[in-house]
């Protein structure tokens, strides 16, 4: 692919629109607004900046890497399903990745999209869990991009999502999740031209513990 068909790609699959799974989750934001915790813009920045280099860059991150270079990608997933330690969270990123895969294998009419569509089958029929990263992997490649692109179409995904959920929640107004975005850049770009840790690893145990809680009324999110 060109560069300006990377950015085009990078632009499509980063979009809020496009159908990945992600709206249904707020990473344990709306746990942490419901107690009082995460209130304004500051609270909304500090969350996602926590979930951007404590989760993202050296878990998702690290489990993205491995997969994109696996012969077998089932492999990578059944880590991913090792170092999920909360049942809410693991589920999250089980059916956010089952999202990603449908629509992969319904918009790649390509040769390369095939491998999104066996992969698929065998999430479908039990024999891989189906987790985001391993997904995102799978079919970003499919779709052509290269890491560094796919890399930052994720790490986009988990700053747009926490400041979507944080804009449904009534926390920030469209501005004010603009205002997050700005704030955030100079970290998102830190990360992204910086080494991940060979091994995944988090410890975000703050948004942990407020995803997992459970038996306090309706909640907007699944976690």
């Amino acid at each position: 692919m060109t560069d300006l068909a990377q950015l085009l790609a990078a632009i499509r699959f980063g979009d809020s629109g496009f159908p990945s799974g992600g709206f249904a989750f707020s990473s344990g934001l709306e746990g942490s607004h419901r107690d009082g915790l995460v209130l304004d813009e500051e609270d909304v920045g500090a969350f996602a900046a926590e979930q951007l280099e404590g989760r993202w860059h050296t878990c998702d991150r690290v489990l993205m890497r491995q997969a994109w270079t696996a012969g077998d990608p089932a492999g990578v997933d059944a880590l991913a399903e090792a170092v999920a330690t909360m049942s809410v969270l693991r589920e999250a990123s089980r059916r956010a990745g089952a999202a990603t895969l449908a629509t992969f294998a319904a918009v790649l009419h390509t040769a390369s999209g095939s491998a999104v569509t066996r992969y698929r089958d065998r999430v479908l029929t039990g024999s891989a869990p189906g987790h985001l990263a391993v997904a995102q992997a799978v079919c970003l490649r499919a779709a052509g991009l290269t890491l560094d692109t796919a890399e930052t179409v994720a790490a986009w995904q988990v700053l747009s999502g926490i400041t979507g959920a944080a804009l449904r929640l009534g926390i920030v107004g469209h501005l004010g999740a603009q205002r997050v975005t700005t704030a955030l850049t100079p970290l998102l770009l830190t990360l992204l031209g910086r080494e991940p840790p060979s091994t995944p690893a988090t410890f975000t145990a703050y948004a942990d513990i407020a995803a997992q809680r459970r038996g306090d009324g309706a909640r907007l999110f699944a976690s």
